[in-house]
């Protein structure tokens, strides 16, 4: 950028503010627009490099602390910034940011993000006045919203806020809303949900204890959407086969889909509904009675090839989970041509649950998505309705094992006990990473019983082994 043109005056300047002669703050707002970067870099390529700056995280809005200092800068950088739409399409996630930055958003698509968290007590809190209901209230007649994140346990003020953003009427409008995210949070959502025509909307979350009056406003017209979570603390009544599964047939384009506990439907799949066909699908999450969730998968049409199941089941038996999960583990293994490169696998299992997983992955042991590649994840977790005794807690590790092309594991974690664990590593030679945890380590440590394999070398791919909380 070269040498600073006003070197002289910045000098002077300095010196002013070191003795502490003059209004300080004034001080250094002229020294700071001498210096070069306030004067040489054209205002376009400022105002992006504040936009940099001011990027938060989307889930609820997150910024580092002082993101917004350059507006302190100099009058230059104030005005600069105050011309630049794009810094302001966030409104920052507080009622209170919100009333010093939405005057300033002009007509830039808007993302509207609010954790409205009941302080008691809090000098900060301000009201949902007139003003900030009329600015959203001409975003929703504009139709310039991009993101809707709503969260917090101030319901009177995300109900206010919600019914702003409901359009009056009894008609259907089109929305520019992508992505639409209610958590943590006690709302009546029906009526906003059914007044909209969301064709841009491709990420819809509500994990909530909102009250919806009927399980077809779920059906919502979104035929972009390609990520769906969906879970109703409050929800009187879970969902029929019937009807979730027509929510489903409304999202061909599905990629990315979690159904927590009040949507997964307990009629034992209702031998009357259809499969529903979602081969978009990428990555599905399922947290249910475990006889409900594998019902419901058995219903799901899905690709041969998902990158991701994580599936957290509740009010098991040992026999039961092995007899429902294996084939389905075993079929899902056998589809999935990935599940033939590097594996590593993970299992830990107590007298109350149990968690197992299978991971693809490269040459460096971690589970990663190259370009052009991605590599994929079976994990479930397990609640047991009683207690296992011990060794029906290591058949169920084993045969979880057992299931797996075991010649491809190179990396393993979990707890079985050396007993059960020596069979099995003699049929996983290709061993890279071993993690043992609680073993009891002897002179006969991880050798079969029936074959000392005196000479053999044990586990001769061996590269990493960790035993924790062993013992001698």
């Amino acid at each position: 950028m070269g040498p600073e043109i006003n070197a002289d005056s910045i000098l002077v300047l300095e010196k002013r503010i070191e003795e502490g002669l003059g209004d300080v703050i004034q001080l250094k707002g002229t020294r700071n627009s001498l210096i070069n970067i306030s004067t040489i870099v054209p205002p376009e390529l400022l105002g992006q490099v504040f936009r940099w700056n001011t990027i938060p995280d989307y889930d609820f809005g997150e910024l580092e602390k002082g993101s917004y200092n350059f507006l302190l800068v100099c009058h230059h950088w104030f005005e600069v910034a105050s011309d630049t739409p794009e810094l302001w399409t966030y409104w920052g996630n507080t009622l209170k940011l919100w009333s010093q930055r939405y005057r300033r958003s002009g007509t830039a698509p808007l993302d509207l993000i609010l954790h409205a968290q009941r302080r008691m007590g809090d000098e900060d809190t301000i009201p949902f006045d007139e003003p900030l209901q009329v600015a959203l209230r001409d975003r929703t007649t504009r139709d310039s919203i991009r993101f809707i994140h709503l969260r917090g346990r101030d319901t009177d003020l995300l109900q206010s806020v919600i019914s702003s953003l409901t359009p009056d009427g009894e008609g259907v409008r089109d929305s520019r809303v992508e992505s639409l995210r209610l958590e943590h949070t006690s709302l009546h959502i029906s009526t906003f949900l059914t007044r909209y025509h969301f064709q841009r909307l491709r990420d819809l979350r509500i994990l909530t204890n909102a009250e919806i009056t009927s399980w077809d406003h779920l059906k919502i017209r979104a035929p972009s959407l390609t990520t769906l979570s969906l879970g109703f603390s409050r929800a009187p009544k879970n969902p029929t086969t019937s009807q979730l599964l027509a929510i489903l047939t409304s999202y061909p384009n599905l990629q990315d889909l979690s159904l927590y506990e009040t949507m997964i439907p307990h009629d034992g799949g209702d031998g009357s509904a259809p499969q529903v066909s979602l081969l978009c699908l990428k990555k599905v999450e399922l947290m249910g009675n475990y006889r409900d969730v594998l019902q419901l998968l058995s219903r799901m049409e899905c690709p041969d090839t998902l990158d991701s199941v994580h599936l957290h089941l509740s009010e098991c038996t040992g026999e039961g989970l092995s007899e429902l999960l294996e084939p389905y583990l075993r079929d899902r293994m056998r589809w999935d041509s990935r599940f033939q490169d590097r594996l590593g696998v993970h299992v830990l299992c107590s007298s109350g649950s149990i968690s197992f997983s299978v991971n693809a992955f490269g040459e460096s042991n971690i589970p990663t998505t190259l370009p052009g590649r991605t590599y994929p994840s079976i994990l479930f977790s397990a609640v047991f309705c009683d207690k296992l005794t011990r060794d029906a807690g290591e058949k169920l590790c084993t045969d979880l094992i057992t299931v797996t092309p075991r010649e491809r594991v190179v990396r393993f974690t979990g707890g079985p006990s050396v007993h059960a664990m020596r069979d099995l590593l003699v049929a996983m030679p290709n061993i890279e990473d071993l993690y043992l945890m609680q073993s009891v380590i002897s002179d006969t440590f991880l050798r079969p019983v029936a074959d000392p394999l005196s000479n053999t070398k044990l586990l001769p791919s061996l590269r990493r082994l960790c035993l924790d909380d062993f013992t001698l």
